[in-house]
């Protein structure tokens, strides 16, 4: 009755706990996810205005790039000495290596009508065909606009002049992104026209090439340009493995060119840290309650679970030994005894008595006799394989039944491999005591319709015997013997009880 009383407290502890914090933590739950979608919804936010600023930047760029090369061709002086005089040495001093700034482009290449690169910033003369045909083809897009811009200028008869810095806005040339050798870059592509009506524009332009590989220093200009920092060049997987935004960058045919990532500041968790002081505040006291009622409910719980354990295994125990007492040995027998599925069983009941134990007791003291009782009790423990159950039933008496036996016939040799077990010394202090028990057994057939007091008395009675002959010794239940329907001398154990009176007087 007392231990269901203590399951049934502990439960309904555990239902005050969980109605006390869970509309707690189903608030918190549900104000914890308004406030991450107001986070992810400042983010997305955030997220688009820095792509806007990142494309614009690149707008400005690319405008600045084309600024560079405009200024050298937009100018009759370069039509003349470029497309009219062809003069190598008036190229290389202003379309040449020393020419460039570092900031600048990164190579210059003059392309003819004919579409063949008579000019490259970077051999300083005429390149390698097989060098700069791979660039060329990848310029292709953009150049052959730029010739279209060209010829529709020309067209309409309104002439190349004043192109600076009107051609910043509706000039014509082109800038965009391409990839050379798998790397990206950006690119002006500008036709050579004179500034005046002095020089007749041939049919097909001639065209200059201002290319920039995308490196460091590019993005870092490109940083600066659009107010955002980190920028790097990053592969396809990148997204997938960081979480990181990847912005792609396209030419003007909507081709990718490169994949770009920086450094975004997830402005929605910065205000939730800027706001924590404030939410911490207003959840103060829905956490502290709720903290205080799982605290106090928790220790309750573990107080009533402690309890009962402690009153059940009491209930249960020997307190000296740590054994079964006599009443949940009855229990457990009880239960050996009643209808079980499956075959029946065999077990073998034994009552215990430690022999001479009053007088270690008196020879000794009570705490020698103590030793001897915990040390037979951590035998029989040892012995779990062999044991259902084991019990003292008070003073020297013991109890146990066996586990079930393969066979009847097996009782003697298990019920002396326990005898075995027992009988050896103790040492108590300096004294080594020895131990010698009597053992009184019976093979009990599972189910049965006798009473366990008849099974015990049965075990008494063997027990009795082995008293009887000299103690020290093990006896089985014999009905011939044991229940008066005939004289049989046993073997007397008159060695074992000289075996222990030595031992004592030692």
């Amino acid at each position: 009755m007392t231990s269901i009383q203590g399951s049934n407290g502990g439960a309904l502890v555990r239902w005050i706990g969980l109605a006390i914090g869970l509309p707690a933590l189903i608030a918190v739950v549900l104000l914890g996810k308004d406030t991450l979608m107001v986070i992810e919804k400042i983010n997305e936010d955030a997220l688009k205005r820095e792509t806007a600023a990142l494309e614009r930047g690149m707008k400005m760029l690319g405008e600045l790039h084309a600024s560079q090369v405009l200024q050298q061709t937009l100018w009759d002086e370069a039509f003349r000495n470029i497309v009219v005089s062809k003069r190598q040495s008036w190229i290389q001093e202003y379309f040449g290596t020393d020419a460039i700034s570092s900031n600048g482009m990164q190579q210059l290449i003059i392309v003819e009508p004919d579409g063949k690169a008579s000019f490259s910033s970077k051999y300083n003369a005429a390149p390698p065909p097989d060098q700069v045909a791979g660039l060329l083809a990848a310029a292709a897009a953009p150049m052959e606009r730029s010739r279209q811009l060209y010829r529709l200028a020309r067209a309409s008869g309104e002439g190349f002049d004043e192109r600076m810095p009107g051609a910043m806005t509706d000039g014509i040339y082109v800038n965009d992104f391409i990839t050379v050798d798998g790397h990206p870059a950006m690119i002006t592509v500008s036709p050579i026209t004179p500034d005046d009506e002095k020089h007749a524009t041939p049919a097909e332009p001639t065209l200059v090439l201002g290319i920039q590989t995308m490196t460091e220093p590019l993005l870092d200009r490109l940083e600066t340009l659009s107010h955002i920092d980190g920028l790097e060049h990053v592969t396809a997987e990148h997204e997938a493995r960081t979480g990181e935004h990847v912005h792609e960058v396209r030419d003007a045919n909507g081709n990718m060119v490169t994949r770009v990532t920086w450094d975004f500041s997830s402005p929605g968790y910065e205000i939730l840290w800027a706001a924590m002081p404030a939410i911490a505040l207003s959840l103060g006291l829905i956490a502290m309650m709720t903290t205080f009622a799982a605290v106090t409910v928790r220790r309750l719980t573990r107080k009533l679970s402690e309890s009962e354990q402690a009153a059940l295994y009491a209930s249960r125990h020997d307190t000296a030994t740590g054994l079964a007492n006599r009443g949940w040995f009855m229990r457990v027998f009880a239960g050996l005894l009643g209808p079980v599925d499956g075959p029946n069983k065999t077990h073998a009941v034994l009552l215990i008595d430690c022999d001479y134990f009053k007088s270690v007791n008196d020879t000794l003291g009570h705490a020698a006799g103590d030793a001897v009782l915990v040390a037979i009790s951590e035998r029989l423990k040892a012995l779990k394989e062999r044991i259902a159950i084991a019990a003292r039933l008070g003073g020297d008496e013991f109890a146990l039944v066996t586990s079930p036996l393969a066979r009847a016939d097996e009782a003697l040799s298990v019920v002396q491999e326990i005898e075995q077990a027992l009988m050896r010394p103790v040492v108590f202090e300096t004294h080594v005591i020895p131990v010698s028990v009597s053992i009184g057994a019976v093979t009990v057939e599972t189910p049965s319709t006798l009473s366990i007091d008849a099974w015990l008395a049965k075990a008494d009675m063997a027990l009795y015997r082995a008293k009887r002959d000299g103690r020290g010794c093990s006896r089985l239940y014999d009905p011939a013997v044991d229940a008066g329907e005939s004289t049989v001398t046993a073997n007397a154990c008159a060695a074992n009880d000289q075996r222990s009176k030595v031992g004592r007087a030692a």
